[in-house]
């Protein structure tokens, strides 16, 4: 074999180091290639000859042991589905065989306790703790695979994140399990947020998990094989995140286009990702001027499945890119339309041939929420027809759309699991009519009423009236505040008491997890505990609401109106 001059010098430049810069040269090349995903016999062998190196340091042999074993971990488990498929395919084959059946038995048992797992809300998911080991790992692989972390003014939040960033470092194990990371930052500039940077920058390496972040540059170094990547804030100031090229979703949320990065970017991403970007998420701000045009000129956005736009400025141009993204099956539009009149056209000329839509014919979610609309009868028409008559259709909110238009549609629905519908003068009429037009099988409804001529809930015995707002402490004196907090708080339980199902009740913007019991009489005990308000700057789903189908229907899976805090969101 002839080796090129190049080849030769950096042959003879190692040979001429000693043992330890050569062990330390071995085994930085097997960490990259197991970075890169080339872990391989070859890969096996550099270790092997690492570890059998004398005078090695201990901190040097634990990360080739862990490296070694984390990739065996993994490259096990992907042997070890394979082997699943094998078995199972075996099992159609001949399904008396014995042998398979005692198998998939041992592997099921793992499997159920997961699926059951994934039907509980994290909430209620940490009392798996203080049952069992087995319990406590399935628990802990759920609850911890999306971390969210807040540093602002709330002293325990930051000791919290703090506290998590050292566990991170220290364990392994842990941070392994990470697979979505979450930051929410208060601060924009000043020593807390360099201190914070450096911080986060140092335990980062230890995520080597972590799939989707919300930091560019840091992760950039460290994870430049990133599938997620959100950034939220008042500005775009992500400078080079056109360099990853392996996202599968992006998020971008800006209220202006004074950020440190061109909004040029935004295109570029999408270009670099052509290939793998499957889900879009972008927001602005609607009293600034911005536009889209730009970003979807991209060819990316006709391969896109998912597609949320929000708190933004929809341009016909916009409108016209959707219509030609036929993979799509989420869409949300939340905003404002530039021309109304275009939008009834897009939406207008969907038709419906040999049962299938021409207008994205494979659409399961949809939610159309426009702002400054509400008397544009026409394009709620328009929409409304676009909707109907789709079978497969899961999620549906059309925001402040007609509840005459929309109670026509729902029977034409019959997959329908989720629903969020305004009605804005409730009558016995229309909750007869609701009930009537819904699928039995809805998993979450959420009713949006200015007037109501009967209470949504029955007001406790001992309150002669029912509080619509929660009562403020500096508006009224102490006793008055009890009085009416009580009042608040029990017209929340009433629903909780009348509707046993429910896991979770959302009150006025408020969101409480409800803890059943039995009296000591034997009555039912019905306890409201209230999860924590939506954050500034928060990234929408921060408050598990116990499944992907309540927070769609919460709108908590985007980040709009992020900017509004506590009751106002």
């Amino acid at each position: 074999m002839v080796r090129d001059e190049l080849t030769t010098t950096v042959f003879g430049a190692v040979e001429s180091l000693p043992p330890s810069r050569k062990a330390h040269l071995l085994l930085e090349t097997a960490l990259s290639l197991i970075e890169a995903g080339q872990y391989g016999d070859e890969v096996e062998n550099y270790l092997d000859v690492y570890l059998r190196t004398p005078g090695l340091a201990k901190g040097d042999i634990a990360r080739a042991l862990l490296a070694r074993g984390t990739a065996r971990k993994a490259s096990g488990e992907r042997l070890l589905a394979k082997a699943q498929q094998d078995l199972q395919a075996v099992a159609k084959l001949e399904p008396s065989n014995r042998q398979v059946q005692a198998y998939l038995r041992r592997g099921n048992m793992l499997s159920n306790w997961e699926h059951i797992a994934h039907y509980i809300p994290r909430y209620h998911l940490r009392a798996w703790f203080f049952v069992s080991t087995f319990h406590r790992s399935i628990a802990s692989h759920m609850i911890f695979r999306t971390l969210d972390l807040y540093f602002g003014e709330d002293q325990d939040n930051l000791n919290r994140g703090l506290d998590i960033l050292d566990r991170v470092k220290a364990d392994p194990a842990f941070a392994n399990q990470v697979k979505t990371l979450r930051l929410h930052w208060a601060y924009e500039e000043g020593d807390m947020l360099d201190l914070m940077t450096r911080l986060f920058r140092t335990a980062l390496p230890a995520l080597k998990a972590l799939h989707g972040a919300e930091m560019v540059q840091a992760v950039l170094g460290s994870h430049p094989h990133l599938e997620s990547l959100g950034l939220i804030g008042w500005h775009f100031d992500a400078v080079g995140v056109s360099a990853f090229r392996n996202l599968r979703k992006f998020v971008l949320r800006a209220e202006d286009d004074d950020g440190f990065a061109d909004m040029g970017e935004v295109r570029t991403v999408l270009d670099q990702n052509e290939a793998t970007l499957r889900h879009l998420t972008l927001g602005a701000y609607l009293q600034r001027t911005h536009s889209w045009d730009s970003a979807f000129q991209s060819t990316t956005v006709q391969n896109l499945t998912h597609l949320d736009l929000v708190d933004t400025r929809i341009s016909h141009v916009v409108l016209a890119r959707i219509a030609h993204a036929h993979n799509l099956q989420s869409l949300t539009l939340h905003g404002t339309c530039d021309e109304p009149a275009s939008a009834r056209v897009v939406f207008g000329a969907d038709h419906v041939l040999d049962g299938r839509h021409t207008f994205l014919p494979h659409l399961v979610a949809f939610r159309f929420v426009m702002v400054g609309h509400d008397d544009d009868v026409g394009l709620f028409q328009a929409v409304a027809q676009f909707v109907r008559q789709r079978p497969q259709l899961r999620r549906l909110d059309l925001g402040s759309c007609p509840w005459e238009l929309v109670r026509g549609v729902l029977p034409t629905l019959p997959g329908l699991r989720v629903l969020r519908v305004r009605i804005a003068h409730l009558l016995r009429a229309d909750v007869d009519a609701l009930t009537h037009a819904i699928p039995a099988a809805l998993a979450a409804l959420h009713i949006t009423t200015v007037m109501s001529d009967l209470p949504m809930v029955r007001p406790a015995p001992t309150c002669s009236y029912l509080v619509s707002r929660r009562p403020q402490p500096n508006l009224l004196s102490e006793k008055d505040f009890k009085v009416q907090t009580d009042a608040w708080v029990s017209s929340a339980r009433s629903i909780a008491l009348a509707l046993p199902p429910l896991d979770f009740v959302g009150w006025h913007g408020e969101h409480y997890v409800v803890v059943r019991g039995v009296h000591d009489g034997g009555k039912p005990r019905v306890e409201l505990k209230e999860l924590p308000v939506r954050r500034r700057l928060d990234c929408g789903n921060g408050v598990d609401l116990g499944g992907e189908d309540a927070a769609w229907v919460e709108r908590k899976d985007v980040p709009m109106d992020y900017e509004m805090p506590g009751l106002e969101a």
